[in-house]
């Protein structure tokens, strides 16, 4: 279902000036979390999903209707605007239109589609392929009259800077904009100086993935960039707690002491809210 308010507030964030670090979010409880801490918005990513679901990499394993389903588990309850990444758009303009109508049903905020090749063509495996500057641009195109509600966010990816330069980058971007997209986002800009350039090419916010610069976000919204996502070490992190925690217990039989706040954890997952139904409504 679409959330025009949280659509909304998601716009409103990425045009008041200035840059925020968005939350990584793989499932409805993450999503909750991250609005517990105070963060204004969250990014749904593809790597992270294809992980978490499947326990497989980022190779387009992960379906259409599997990332849809996904989505609607973690946009039901969200109390922040979400965008996803739904990688090319699942395929051609005509997959891409169909791509765009089932995750904007399913409640995110803004709908990230990226210029990448995909999958993988035999052959090609050294580096990523970039889909030709008309193609791409059309894809954004269908994308922006395919959505059913203005309020819902067409963003336009490139991760074509490592390999093909930031004039390429500055091209593509523009072609984008023309064609009617919301945002932009840039991928792996390790250059203050190209960072200036792309903040200074465009009338749409500018959104940065995988940022290594290490700039200060006051200084990134001074330059003009609305979200930098440094990565998904929060999300590697937990793994890994996950990983020594249960490593730990098959070696010794317990879990080492830590410290866990478990009345947030129940507070977030709503077990007051369940346990006073049941006093209500299912005691003697």
């Amino acid at each position: 279902m679409i959330n025009k308010n949280l659509n909304k507030k998601l716009k409103t964030l990425l045009c008041d000036g200035k840059c925020y670090n968005p939350a990584t979010i793989f499932n409805p409880l993450s999503a909750r979390i991250a609005a517990d801490a105070g963060f204004e918005l969250g990014i749904i990513p593809g790597k992270i999903i294809s992980l978490d679901y499947l326990s497989e990499p980022d190779l387009m394993l992960l379906t259409l209707s599997e990332l849809t389903e996904i989505v609607r588990r973690i946009t039901k309850y969200t109390q922040i605007p979400l965008i996803v990444d739904a990688d090319n758009g699942y395929g051609n303009a005509i997959n891409v239109s169909r791509t765009i109508e089932s995750l904007e049903d399913a409640g995110v905020s803004g709908i990230a589609i990226e210029d990448t090749d995909l999958p993988i063509k035999f052959g090609r495996t050294r580096k990523p392929e970039f889909l030709n500057l008309k193609e791409a641009a059309l894809k954004i195109r269908i994308a922006v009259k395919s959505r059913q509600n203005h309020t819902t966010l067409i963003i336009a990816r490139t991760g074509a800077y490592p390999y093909n330069g930031i004039n390429d980058i500055i091209e593509r971007g523009m072609a984008y904009e023309k064609e009617g997209a919301d945002a932009l986002f840039f991928v792996n800009i390790n250059s203050e100086r190209h960072l200036h350039k792309i903040a200074k090419s465009y009338n749409i916010p500018i959104i940065l993935g995988n940022n290594s610069t290490k700039i200060p976000l006051t200084d990134l919204a001074n330059m003009g960039i609305s979200v930098s996502l440094p990565g998904h070490k929060s999300y590697f992190l937990a793994m890994e707690a996950y990983r020594k925690a249960i490593k730990h217990l098959r070696k010794t039989g317990n879990y080492e002491e830590t410290d866990i706040n478990i009345d947030t954890i129940n507070q977030l997952s709503n077990e007051l809210k369940y346990s006073e139904i049941i006093r209500k409504y299912m005691e003697e």
